[in-house]
């Protein structure tokens, strides 16, 4: 597969990221289900089309034929017949790029362009607070990673009634490591990550687990 990155992302094994280029639907169809194709052919708009066909191509690509997805109230995609250690997956694009993140814990993703106009709807998601603190640290990307972070960490947290400014409170940023601190409904969530991907910025998150100590 041409214009495609894969991210491992550590210190969590069994996490992966893959971003790619928007490919014509086409391209996609030879690795495609039947179910697939029937859910493909619901699909009016070319561009959703292609979009849509191009992050299952590489779910088939990865998991194979018989990795089972359903919707969920949200309209998140629920992995419901894991494949070896993935459990959980989480989906993400543009006009132009696609991100899947496969993993075997909770985990959320989400991929914007830099320079998509978020003026109209910043009011909605960043507080007076959050960009008092952190739009002159974060600089002119400020409402982009905000949005990503957002829409990544609503993925991970899966409610259709979490509110953005409300629900969900950016604490802290860090620049240098491109972490993000945050909290949903007053606790603390796990550090939101974000790197930017040519002219996009691509966020994800994913659950802490436990860490085990052995005496």
């Amino acid at each position: 597969m041409e214009n495609i990155e894969t991210l491992h992302i550590a210190p969590l094994e069994g996490v992966t990221i893959v971003v790619a280029d928007v490919w014509p639907e086409a391209e996609n169809s030879p690795l495609l289900t039947e179910e697939d194709l029937d859910h493909l052919a619901t699909l009016n708009a070319p561009a959703r089309r292609a979009q849509w066909s191009t992050s299952r191509h590489i779910i088939r690509q990865l998991l194979g034929p018989t990795a089972t997805i359903r919707y969920g109230s949200t309209g998140a995609p629920i992995l419901i017949r894991p494949v070896g250690e993935v459990s959980h997956i989480s989906i993400s694009h543009s006009d132009s790029k696609v991100a899947v993140m496969l993993s075997g814990v909770r985990c959320g993703v989400d991929i914007e362009k830099l320079h998509r106009n978020f003026s109209r709807v910043a009011s909605r998601y960043i507080s007076h607070e959050e960009r008092a603190r952190f739009e002159e640290q974060v600089g002119g990307h400020f409402e982009a990673i905000m949005w990503s972070a957002e829409e990544a960490l609503y993925k991970y947290g899966s409610n259709p009634g979490l509110d953005f400014i409300r629900d969900m409170v950016i604490t802290g940023f860090d620049t240098e490591l491109q972490t993000i601190s945050a909290e949903l409904y007053g606790l603390t969530t796990p550090q939101i990550h974000y790197r930017f991907v040519g002219d996009h910025v691509l966020c994800y998150v994913w659950e802490e687990r436990p860490t085990v100590t052995h005496h």
